[in-house]
């Protein structure tokens, strides 16, 4: 009765998802649990106590690897991006398990084998984003395939985690003022972005603050610009390339 969804994107066959969450103050979990699927979450607002793992709050970020076993608390209430990879990158169908209470922090999927529970993104319990560097697009793009059409001199990025070996990545895009891709193209891979703060034109719509876009691989797109500057929290499904129309 204290948890409130809207579900952002669904891939019925994967169970891939991305959830819009608000847990109301004092919620609580009912069991410890985990899970086959990867787990992962953004903060927007309040705070969370995940036993086994830390307390998390506005603008921190986890990446959790399947079986690791867990349980949510909150007493001021919390609002969350919330995403299940499902049936991809190193990850089985979303589901649940209840675990025992005193097994928080361990994996129940993997007991013995530390290193590969971890996976290639590895277990990232906490960060917090304020605390990374924003790397200059130039910087950024060097290691992430082709570019061509991105402002990249109007681009900052802040990595929250990584595949190193597929290019799959949760990051942050801060687009300064005057950010204009040089013409329409395509991604090579699907991208997700959730507009956190500003707004951004594509295809003369304006999109502010709370706009979700999904981006499937290969279906060119108008050129995206922000005049004011925005701030996306974005996952990328492979090497960014992009290529011009």
């Amino acid at each position: 009765g204290k948890y409130r969804q809207k579900n952002l994107y669904l891939d019925r066959d994967s169970t891939r998802r991305l959830d819009l969450v608000q847990l109301e103050p004092g919620y609580s979990d009912l069991t410890h649990c985990c899970h086959d699927s990867v787990e992962e979450g953004f903060l927007l607002g309040g705070e969370v106590v995940l036993d086994g793992e830390g307390t998390l709050h506005e603008a921190d970020y986890f990446w959790r690897p399947p079986g690791w076993i867990h349980h949510a608390k909150t007493l001021p209430g919390v609002e969350l991006l919330l995403g299940f990879e499902g049936r991809s990158n190193e990850s089985g169908p979303v589901s649940r398990y209840v675990c025992p209470s005193d097994s928080a922090g361990r994996n129940h999927l993997m007991p013995d084998r530390q290193e590969a529970s971890l996976g290639t993104r590895g277990r990232v319990c906490k960060v917090s984003s304020p605390s990374l560097v924003w790397q200059p697009g130039t910087a950024y793009a060097r290691g992430e395939g082709r570019l061509d059409g991105f402002d990249v001199a109007h681009l900052s990025v802040r990595v929250l985690s990584r595949n190193p070996i597929t290019g799959q990545q949760t990051v942050l895009w801060r687009l300064a003022p005057g950010y204009q891709q040089s013409a329409a193209g395509a991604h090579a891979v699907w991208c997700q972005m959730f507009v956190l703060d500003g707004g951004v034109q594509w295809g003369g719509e304006e999109m502010g603050r709370g706009v979700f876009v999904h981006r499937p691989a290969g279906t060119v797109e108008a050129a995206m610009a922000s005049h004011q500057g925005a701030l996306i929290y974005a996952k990328v499904d492979g090497w960014l390339d992009f290529t011009p129309a």
